[in-house]
This record gives structure tokens, C-alpha cells and sequence, in this order.
């Protein structure tokens, strides 16, 4: 069981990984119009974006979980709406109310920002598929994001819940975020981080 960066050649693996947990933490496959269209938001820009980190749970045969983000949301939000989307939002197609949502999401240009960025500008996303669940690998996912993140000298850390995923829910408390407010979406969790002296 291995933490390790992320290389170019797990781009297919992460987006796979955002789809199938992409539902409160279920299988999202044939919510949407097209199979990248949640990987397009949440997961595979992070390999890309400014501040992007990228950590994979590889047990031998590739990724079975990631977690992902920046350690600066105003930064690559900023990118997100000049860049990124510009150049993946036309692949895709609105077909469905769960694709109305998500790209209307995709285009908000504040979609990522919230008042308390000032004390946790980074963010995270962490996914793991079933088989790598209840076995240690999403605490010690977490750890080494804050440790890599506090090793940039970031003070805080910040991610957002789907009120529906009831595991996540209870999972961030447990592993040092405390949840202090609302987001769009639902529930946001924060979490200040131990910078080295």
C-alpha cells in the first residue's frame, strides 16, 4: 500500500476514480451526458492548475483512490474560469438536469471562493473507490496532503461536502476538520494546518 504523486500516465485512472465516486460517494456512471464531464470539474484540472497537488493510493496495480487540490482556491480559481473550462467546456453537451447543475456549476466564476480563504486558501477533493475503503488509506490520504501542504507553507486547508454523503460527513471530524458553514453545495469543513518553524 502506497502513497505516491500522481504521473501524467494516471490521468484516465483519476478521472475514473471522480466518476465512480462521484455520486454522495456512489457510482455516478450515466448521470451525465458524457463519462468526463464530473472529471472535467473536480478531479483532473488539479493535475494542471496552479498550486495543483496530486496524491494516488497505489497497491500495486494503480490508483485506487486520490487526493487533490491547490493550495491556492482564489489562484486557481482564477485559472479555472480563464483557462481550464474555455478549453474542455465546449466537449461538453447539456442533455439532463444533473448536467444543468454541474455545468452551471463549471461556469460560476466563484464557484471555489468563500469568505474564510484568508485562513485556509487551500482546498481538497479526496475519492476512493470501494475495495480501498475502511482500511486506513483515506486518514493517511489526508495526512500527507496537510503535510505536503504545510510543508508550502499553506495555513489552512478547506473542502466542501455533499450533504447526501453521509460517510463524508462523518469522516472529516475525525481526521481534524471542524465544519463552520454552508457552502452552495453543502456543508464546508476546514482544518488549520502545523507549519513547520
Amino acid at each position: 500500500m502506497t502513497i505516491r504523486s500522481a504521473v501524467p500516465a494516471d490521468r484516465l485512472a483519476i478521472a475514473r476514480i471522480c466518476l465512480r465516486t462521484g455520486a454522495a460517494g456512489g457510482d455516478a456512471t450515466g448521470e451525465h451526458s458524457d463519462q468526463t464531464m464530473l472529471s472535467d470539474v473536480y478531479s483532473t484540472p488539479y493535475l494542471d492548475g496552479p498550486g495543483g497537488f496530486a496524491l494516488v493510493w497505489d497497491e500495486g496495480e494503480g490508483p485506487l483512490g486520490y487526493i487533490l487540490g491547490t493550495s491556492d482556491t482564489e489562484t486557481f480559481q482564477e485559472w479555472f474560469t480563464r483557462e481550464w473550462w474555455p478549453s474542455v467546456g465546449a466537449s461538453h453537451r447539456e442533455t439532463n438536469d444533473a448536467d444543468r447543475k454541474l455545468l452551471a456549476s463549471a461556469t460560476n466564476p466563484r464557484r471555489m471562493l468563500n469568505s474564510e480563504l484568508g485562513n485556509y486558501p487551500a482546498h481538497l477533493h479526496i475519492d476512493l473507490l470501494p475495495e480501498a475503503q475502511g482500511r486506513g488509506a483515506g486518514r493517511a490520504l489526508i495526512e500527507a496532503a496537510c503535510t505536503l501542504l504545510a510543508d508550502r507553507g499553506v495555513p489552512g486547508v478547506h473542502l466542501e461536502v455533499d450533504p447526501a454523503n453521509a460517510g463524508a460527513l462523518a469522516f472529516y471530524p475525525r481526521v481534524g476538520f471542524h465544519s463552520a458553514a454552508e457552502g452552495d453545495g453543502g456543508p464546508v469543513f476546514y482544518r488549520r494546518l502545523a507549519l513547520a518553524e
